[in-house]
């Protein structure tokens, strides 16, 4: 038994004949992601099998196997899912070595035809694929890297490292305070070339810092152009509204509102006047002591007084026709600008007999007076209220 262990023990690793076999080893874009940065990065990696796009054939992605060789530094930083590195793998697949941004490497496993081709391409070049046992040792290798310790200077490269590739700083303020921090040692150095890279990284900051507040200040601008939009147009609907408001109020009566009006004067109500025919009648009959034709003329002068005053609505004007009617041949000699003049009434002239003893009666009509009783020489009892009171019964 002891030399068939023996025997097993010192035969040589078979080659790998099968897809399956080959993997275990075999790394994903995502893991790469998550080890990009890591101190282990490169030892692990190297001998571990991508599954690399090289291209497009007839509208389809064409794929490889390959050997990762090792990793190498490129001139161009690129986006590697969430993080960004310039580091690449060299690649071989057969003959044919080329470096490749860890990008284009797939998530997916290898098909059975980009396996047959590997092996092809292997032998064709005369190289031996991987054996049982190079597979077991870069297992353990990977197995080591799931379970790595980090400790606090890895922890500072990784961060390092993340910091380098950023194309912002997390917070600018504080960026340019640290680069501020170390150009005023590099200055008491005397470092001068230092000091001068610094001054450029500080420059750039400032310019990266000044882009992107244009790009904020753009939206907000955009922002701003639609709420002045929105402001003019409630604006002009209110304004609308308003006009059409007044428009309905206009043509609808409001018991509330004071109304415009002026004031209508209301004179010579009764306006009685005496022709002056009448007025030269009764000068002739004083003038012969005609007590009877005075007292028929001054009864004609009152019936006359009486049916104008009849005729004139009270609170209304007396016209101009009426008192030309009243005052004959004089009215019609009346000037046309007395009907506005409220003193017009009285423009006119009388001509009075004072060397006759009888006084001339009055030419509006007045109530007649009866005579008083002769006295008797008795003094006339007043009475007081209570009296009066007694006499009509109410007390």
């Amino acid at each position: 038994d002891d030399e068939a262990g023996g025997e097993r023990a010192s035969e040589p690793a078979q080659p790998i004949s099968t897809r399956q076999e080959l993997t275990p080893i075999r790394l994903s874009r995502h893991k790469l992601e998550q080890w990009v940065h890591a101190p282990f990065f490169a030892r692990t990696v190297v001998g571990c099998f991508v599954r690399i796009g090289i291209g497009t054939y007839s509208s389809r992605a064409v794929y490889r196997v390959a050997e990762i060789l090792g990793v190498v530094e490129t001139q161009k930083v690129y986006n590697l899912g969430s993080t960004k590195t310039n580091k690449g793998l060299r690649l071989r697949h057969g003959s044919s070595e080329r470096v490749f941004r860890m990008e284009f490497v797939s998530n997916q496993d290898f098909s059975d035809t980009e396996f047959s081709r590997w092996c092809e391409e292997m032998s064709a070049a005369g190289l031996v694929v991987p054996t049982s046992a190079d597979v077991e040792a870069k297992k353990t290798d990977i197995a080591n890297a799931l379970r790595y310790d980090y400790n606090e200077k890895d922890i500072e490269e990784i961060v390092a490292n993340k910091v380098r590739f950023r194309k912002d700083p997390t917070n600018f303020a504080v960026r340019k305070n640290q680069l501020e921090q170390q150009l005023e040692e590099a200055e008491a150095r005397n470092d001068l070339k230092r000091a001068e890279e610094i001054r450029q990284e500080v420059d750039q900051l400032e310019e990266r810092a000044e882009e992107l507040n244009k790009q904020r200040l753009k939206g907000l601008s955009a922002i701003s152009y639609i709420n002045e939009r929105n402001r003019k147009r409630n604006v002009q609907e209110a304004e609308k509204a308003l006009e059409e408001e007044q428009a309905d109020i206009s043509g609808k009566p409001d018991p509330f509102t004071r109304l415009r009006s002026r004031p209508k004067l209301v004179t010579r109500a009764r306006e009685n006047t005496v022709s002056s025919e009448l007025l030269a009648q009764l000068t002739k009959a004083k003038e012969e002591q005609d007590d009877a034709a005075v007292a028929q003329i001054t009864a004609a002068a009152a019936g006359s007084a009486d049916e104008a005053g009849q005729g004139a609505a009270p609170g209304r004007r007396v016209s101009a026709d009426g008192r030309r009617k009243s005052l004959g041949k004089d009215g019609a000699e009346a000037d046309e600008s007395a009907d506005s003049d409220l003193f017009s009434a009285h423009n006119f002239d009388i001509s009075i007999d004072f060397s006759s003893q009888d006084p001339l009666p009055s030419l509006h009509p007045t109530a007649a007076v009866p005579p008083k009783p002769a006295s008797t020489g008795t003094p006339k009892r007043s009475l007081n209220l209570e009296d009066w009171k007694k006499r009509r019964g109410l007390i």
